[in-house]
């Protein structure tokens, strides 16, 4: 897999805008689509790189404890939450490890790998606060 096509593959499964990957590896939008575009020879930025890896374990991390938690149940409600309370000048991904964007990417692959193991999953929304 090309570092192109493994950026946008990385910042997409974990939830993450171009906009949160422009802000958290210090770009502009346009690099970031630039660096995810084959239109361009330019390969992703080793600082770029780095970010998404960190942050791509961390999504791991979470998705594993999700399907650890429920591993062997017949049937398990997961939750999203609409709001993450957070500023609105700055990307989830700085401010809080329970962002509801990052929530959300981990329940999303956790429901899936939990579906495989034929589990049923169903999902609820909770109004104030992100939990699972």
């Amino acid at each position: 897999m090309s570092g192109k096509t493994w950026a946008r593959a990385a910042r997409e499964r974990i939830g993450m805008t171009q906009h949160d990957a422009a802000v958290l590896a210090n770009l502009t939008v346009d690099m970031v689509k630039k660096y995810e575009s084959e239109k361009y020879r330019i390969q992703p930025s080793e600082k770029m790189r780095t970010m998404l890896e960190h942050y791509l374990a961390e999504h791991r991390r979470a998705v594993k404890a999700i399907v650890e938690r429920h591993r062997g149940e017949a049937r398990v409600t997961l939750s999203f939450s609409r709001v993450s309370n957070l500023p609105d000048d700055m990307p989830d991904w700085i401010k809080a490890e329970a962002s509801a964007k990052r929530h959300a990417a981990a329940v999303r692959e956790a429901a899936a790998l939990l579906e495989a193991e034929d589990v049923a999953v169903t999902y609820t929304y909770i109004p104030d606060r992100t939990m699972e």
